[in-house]
């Protein structure tokens, strides 16, 4: 019998290890890794939408919805309409990403679209992301966050998307 339960004991201490060798590996995995994020709401008019997925392509920045369109059997077909509709009147058939992604609303306090965060990959603190929100441009937004920003890697990554736009 004590023969079982030493090898049960170290077969919880060899899962245990591996999933602490998986946290690490993830950890190093994505390190350097910076996230662009856009967060909206359907409720917005179409013409910021299609205004923001424009730049949002420019910018290599990913549209994040907190939901469906609707609540109706058909709301996850009515949201994919909506956003090929988007996509497709600013920028052909060339239009940014598009995530349903509630938790990540939760995660970067967003209470109101839109809101611009630039993050670093499964951030662990508030120092981790810089979050701008308000009615503006994508370029304004990148402004406001290399500006605001303390962590000197996501300050390059806002400098680098803003770059990327025409600066007449």
């Amino acid at each position: 019998m004590k023969q079982c339960l030493c090898i049960f004991i170290l077969s919880i201490v060899s899962i245990n290890s591996s999933a602490q060798n998986l946290q690490l590996f993830n950890l190093i995995k994505n390190t350097g890794k910076i996230d662009r994020f856009i967060f909206v709401t359907t409720k917005m008019p179409n013409q910021d939408l299609i205004e923001l997925a424009s730049q949002a392509r420019i910018a290599n920045m990913t549209m994040i919805l907190n939901g469906f369109v609707d609540s109706s059997s058909s709301g996850l077909e009515n949201t994919k309409q909506k956003i090929a509709e988007i996509n497709t009147a600013c920028c052909g058939n060339n239009g940014p990403s598009w995530e349903i992604y509630p938790q990540l609303f939760e995660k970067f306090n967003i209470k109101e679209g839109p809101s611009f965060v630039i993050s670093i990959r499964n951030p662990q603190s508030l120092s981790d992301y810089t979050k701008v929100t308000g009615v503006m441009s994508v370029q304004n937004a990148l402004k406001f966050i290399y500006s605001g920003s303390l962590d000197s890697q996501i300050k390059a990554d806002a400098k680098s998307a803003y770059k990327g736009f025409d600066n007449d």
